[in-house]
């Protein structure tokens, strides 16, 4: 099945165009953690996508070879009964760039699809949903075996993937392994999204925030859509064509674009710091203190005196951004009554990365909030 000059002009500018925002993603992606964490503190994920540069480049070198090779053993039997020699001899090669392009492809998505699970690891540490990533983990793991399996197994011998014309049917429609494939890839991604969605909403995080991520998810929906218009436009007869190719690359392009924009958003939100504020209250009053040792609600001032639970007095610059339990010994003039005023204040602060910070659903500029407990023993 041969294709005209108009498909292939905009079939080139389509891949061309998906190819370059991906790879751009991926450059943006490990610049920016190379730069915060430095090559030797870089995270299993980022070197998972570092080697998917090749897989994604690969892919995109083997379906534009498909198109412009002078095809492959997808042919009509118009096109077999005109064979030459010489056009045997491209569609011999054309059809081993499509087994190419199809170890490529499953490579790269499983690639973003091992990426997305460490960042679920990280998520889900200490929690009960971490077992339920693990058997996800174990599950993306057997369909890639089984993947792997059914291309090299269904078209037998396997130098026949390349014969033209084909001798079997699944030397050139790639039937039952497109079907193992299929099958395995959409329920992994399915899988991955219901995972993720309950992590989402139970994110303490603004609404616009939310949206974002939400997004992110969309382009997941977008991701198994395009699986499933590949398998119809390759498999269903009346439909079978080379616009399979379209949505072939459409999918990889996407799966690499979900996978890396959670580092790009932390990325711009160090750019644009006000990104990272988008929806967080920032005007509420808040208990302040001072460095003379009083402290100000509202309206009114209070005299305070800070003693540690040894007796001491604590030093305001040596509490800041550690844990602190202090009692305070207050005297109220107006009411003429010795109050002793207990006071503790949490403070946790953790360093991450910048895509943790992210997935966590934290804002960098967010002040920590104080849980405080007072207890008021009065002296008339």
């Amino acid at each position: 099945m041969s294709t005209n000059a108009s498909f292939n002009t905009e079939f080139r500018a389509e891949t061309t165009s998906l190819y370059a925002v991906g790879l751009a993603f991926i450059v943006l992606r490990l610049g920016s953690r190379v730069h915060k964490l430095g090559i030797t503190r870089l995270s299993p994920d980022d070197w998972v996508m570092a080697q998917n540069i090749l897989w994604y480049t690969l892919l995109y070198v083997s379906v534009n070879k498909i198109i412009f090779g002078g095809g492959s053993n997808f042919m009509t039997e118009e096109e077999i009964a005109t064979l030459t020699p010489e056009t045997k001899a491209t569609r011999v090669a054309g059809s081993k760039w499509v087994l190419v392009s199809e170890e490529s492809m499953v490579l790269t998505i499983w690639s973003c699809k091992a990426c997305m699970l460490f960042i679920y690891r990280r998520l889900t540490q200490g929690l009960k949903q971490r077992k339920i990533v693990d058997a996800v983990s174990i599950y993306v793991v057997l369909g890639f075996i089984g993947t792997q399996i059914a291309l090299f197994t269904s078209c037998r011998p396997f130098s026949a993937y390349w014969s033209v014309p084909a001798t079997d049917a699944q030397c050139w429609n790639y039937f039952h392994y497109e079907v193992t494939e299929g099958c395995f890839n959409v329920s992994a991604d399915l899988t991955l999204l219901i995972v993720g969605m309950p992590l989402l909403f139970k994110a303490r995080i603004p609404v616009q925030q939310k949206l974002i991520l939400l997004t992110v998810f969309g382009m997941g929906l977008f991701v198994i859509t395009a699986a499933l218009l590949c398998k119809i436009y390759g498999l269903y007869p009346p439909l079978i064509s080379y616009s399979y190719l379209n949505w072939f690359f459409r999918e990889a392009s996407v799966s690499v674009y979900v996978t890396n924009i959670p580092v790009i958003y932390s990325l711009l939100r160090e750019a644009f710091p006000a990104m990272a504020r988008w929806g967080y209250n920032t005007n509420k009053g808040s208990a302040t203190r001072s460095n003379n040792g009083r402290i100000r609600t509202g309206t009114k001032d209070i005299g305070m005196t800070p003693f540690n639970r040894l007796g001491s007095t604590t030093d305001d610059a040596a509490d800041s951004m550690k844990t602190q339990s202090q009692e305070h010994i207050i005297q109220y003039q107006d009411h003429g009554a010795l109050k002793i005023h207990k006071d503790v204040t949490f403070t946790v602060q953790k360093e991450g990365s910048d895509d943790e910070d992210l997935e966590s659903g934290r804002s960098p500029h967010h002040d920590p909030s104080h849980d405080r407990s007072t207890t008021y023993v009065t002296a008339q």
